[in-house]
């Protein structure tokens, strides 16, 4: 027979631009499958961990089972080294997954989750529903102020639709109203902190000098940049291969369908890919060879389902989380062979 046992003491890194969900989706399956769990935050967003933690405790969860922590990231270094960790979960940067794995294994071999950052392409045929596929992109792009892995930043449009598509993206896309995150009339609110406006700045730069700006390209007061799309950018642009994570995306022009799924896997990344097309027979034969760990199709991320499960191709991370499956990640397997006598 084959037996499912909790590893015991696992860790918890999540990211700074959703704390709260990801808080829930780590600490529910890792103490439904009989795990303590720590759960350490950005110190960019400590607050709501400690909240979170005080409902589990008014939820009966046992003390201890539930913690949390903040912290820089020397915080995170010594979950990913501790010798009594026997699991790690992390959804963050490529740049810090890397660092955690390697701590890992330096370590006790401890197993990791990985779900890590995005350069998500969409491809939009001939025959998709413009208006559906401009709505689409639209959010995917503004969602959190852009400051999402999976956001939809490079946009493979059929040259036969290129022109109108561009005409109402740029309109739909500048429309959103920027201001206080606490005005119900905001649409989009600003950078993290000033260490992530520098880094967006720098990628304007860099886009500013290697194409055209449509919409945007420049930083407002404060933390807060222009909804911004860019035409005429090369493919081996530092801005078309590396993750912005800001309201940034860039537009392209294609005729080829082979041609334009080769560009969209020539990536590093694959945790999210979306196709638009009327036609089912195109739209799963370009799901199946995108290089990603979700594809949608006539719709874009955030859209998923809780029911299926989450996770990243190549540098994107390995490991899947949620679907049919949460509770694997956080359990080990155990072979038992019972010898019966007599037999």
């Amino acid at each position: 027979m084959t037996m499912k046992t909790p590893y015991g003491v696992c860790a918890g890194i999540v990211p700074w631009n959703f704390p709260t969900v990801m808080f829930v989706l780590k600490m529910a399956p890792a103490i439904a499958a009989g795990n303590a769990i720590i759960i350490k935050t950005s110190e960019k967003s400590p607050l709501s961990a400690p909240f979170l933690a005080n409902l589990a405790k008014e939820a009966g969860i046992p003390d201890g089972i539930v913690q949390c922590l903040s912290g820089m990231g020397d915080t995170g270094k010594i979950l990913c080294e501790h010798m009594r960790v026997r699991k790690i979960s992390f959804t963050g940067s490529t740049r810090t997954g890397r660092a955690i794995a390697a701590a890992a294994a330096q370590s006790n071999l401890k197993s990791v989750t990985l779900e890590l950052g995005g350069k998500s392409p969409c491809l939009v045929f001939d025959d998709a529903d413009i208006d559906e596929a401009v709505a689409g992109c639209t959010f995917s792009i503004s969602v959190n102020s852009g400051q999402m892995c999976m956001a939809s930043s490079r946009l493979y449009v059929h040259e036969k639709i290129y022109d109108e598509f561009a005409q109402k993206f740029a309109k739909s896309f500048g429309s959103y109203k920027q201001g206080d995150t606490l005005d119900p009339s905001t649409t989009m609110g600003p950078q993290a902190d000033e260490i992530q406006a520098k880094a967006v700045q720098s990628y304007l730069d860099i886009g500013n000098k290697d194409g055209k700006a449509l919409i945007g390209g420049n930083k407002k007061e404060g933390n807060f940049f222009e909804p911004t799309v860019y035409t005429d950018i090369a493919e081996d642009s530092r801005i078309n291969k590396e993750e912005v994570f800001g309201p940034v995306t860039i537009l392209h022009r294609f005729s080829d369908e082979k041609d334009v799924v080769a560009k969209a896997n020539d990536s590093e990344y694959g945790l999210y890919a979306s196709v638009y097309t009327q036609n089912i027979d195109r739209a799963m034969r370009v799901a199946k060879a995108l290089e990603a760990g979700t594809v949608g199709v006539n719709c874009t991320s955030p859209s998923g389902a809780a029911d299926m499960p989450f996770g990243g191709f190549k540098s994107s991370g390995y490991g899947r989380e949620g679907g049919p499956n949460a509770l694997s990640i956080w359990l080990e397997e155990k072979a038992v062979v019972i010898k019966v006598k007599g037999l």
